[in-house]
């Protein structure tokens, strides 16, 4: 009730509501089950899609006969990835109540179900469990502050016991759901993110010719996911980089107002992406602001080191992807609930920077040592390859369920 409220004002709450309207005859108009069996990926957002983007394409590359479902519960993912061409359906997960899971499963008549990381939907879970399809919950995590182990989580807990496996990141988790005597299905596979970031990084990366022109005889510094508060750091950073050295920002959010204000703030040295910039004028720019999406995984590969945001908000964005193409990786200070920034900061591969004086200490300092950019970023790209090969453990899994 309050998200159909709020969706008179709120676009994404107005997409949550109208993706869902008429979901069954949408639902039986394009997706017709058949002999042929049913795989059924559901993911919050897009997040959690390309956490388990590795683990569906590799079981479709082993089982092309099957069918592939994909459901989000958010816009952000939903519409992001609607048309991903490896599945035979990309639909919004319908409201979870007794009849909508009772509804949508004859609809789909899945074989096997996968959730990813966080989802736990009660009604679905029971209902999966009263027709014995097995349904796996894959990459996830589990901290004792979470309501499974709470003084009032016994009911919680429950639930997930009615997953044939949980295949988790760690064993932490693992201890964790042994202390509470859910053992059952439990294993440590390790996070598939790893997969799909080490794959993109290696395969899926582009030239763009604009910015090779932008860093000409320059070294690139790359700002990416940026929020104001991060943004408000680096500015001082920017304005005292070395004659010999370039930034390349990249706003998470691209409105045109955000973009002006910014254009504004280093007039006479910036250059948007999508401007109609010569060649000329991108070598002579010390600034280019990207103002266009799905270009900073292929932009990590003309940077000297990488400085990711969300730090000073709710939580920092990817520091896998810019690992992964072996650079050094800096971000701000709210980074503890995610493992990866923890261990590349163990492994002195990332830094977190807190102050404006952090930020005037760390980023010159990279700029002028080399053998220090190097040594991070080659300990950064160790570590993501050494913690990929979860996708094919959590395949493996579930094929030998289906023998």
């Amino acid at each position: 009730m309050l998200v159909r409220l709020v969706s008179f004002w709120h676009i994404k709450a107005r997409l949550w509501v109208q993706g869902r309207k008429n979901w069954h005859s949408n639902l039986l108009s394009r997706f017709t089950p058949q002999s042929t069996p049913v795989i059924w990926f559901h993911c919050a957002s897009l997040g959690e899609f390309e956490q388990g983007r590795a683990v569906m394409e590799l079981f479709k590359q082993r089982h092309p006969d099957w069918k592939l479902v994909v459901t989000f519960y958010s816009p952000s993912g939903y519409e992001v990835r609607k048309n991903y061409p490896v599945a035979d359906l990309v639909c919004y997960l319908p409201l979870d109540t007794p009849r909508n899971a009772r509804r949508f499963l004859d609809a789909i008549k899945p074989t096997v179900a996968v959730f990813v990381k966080y989802e736990f939907w009660y009604y679905y879970l029971r209902e999966l469990r009263r027709r014995q399809v097995s349904v796996y919950l894959i990459s996830a995590i589990f901290r004792r502050e979470q309501a499974f182990f709470r003084s009032y989580g016994r009911l919680y807990r429950q639930w997930l016991l009615l997953f044939n496996g949980l295949m988790v990141q760690d064993q932490a988790s693992v201890d964790l759901l042994a202390e509470h005597r859910i053992t059952k299905g439990v294993q440590v596979v390790g996070d598939s993110r790893f997969d799909r970031v080490w794959q993109a990084a290696t395969q899926q990366t582009k030239s763009l010719e604009k910015v090779e022109f932008f860093c000409t005889g320059a070294a690139v510094f790359l700002a990416g996911s940026t929020w104001p508060p991060d943004e408000e750091h680096l500015h001082p950073v920017i304005d005292a980089m070395p004659p010999n050295w370039k930034c390349i920002l990249v706003p998470h959010e691209i409105h045109e107002a955000h973009i002006l204000e910014l254009m504004s703030r280093y007039e006479g040295r910036a250059v948007r992406y999508t401007a109609q910039s010569t060649p000329e004028e991108l070598r002579a720019a010390r600034l280019l602001l990207v103002d266009q999406v799905g270009l900073l995984l292929s932009l990590y590969r003309y940077a000297a080191f990488a400085y990711v945001g969300g730090g000073f908000g709710v939580g920092i964005h990817n520091t896998l992807e810019p690992a992964s193409c072996g650079l050094p990786v800096l971000f701000g200070p709210n980074f503890t609930a995610f493992r990866e920034a923890r261990e590349l900061i163990a492994l002195g591969a990332a830094i977190s920077l807190c102050t404006k004086e952090d930020f005037m200490r760390e980023c010159p300092l990279l700029m002028s040592d080399q053998q220090k950019r190097e040594t991070m970023g080659r300990q950064a790209k160790e570590y993501v390859a050494e913690n990929t090969g979860a996708s094919q453990k959590i395949v493996d899994t579930i094929e030998r369920e289906l023998k």
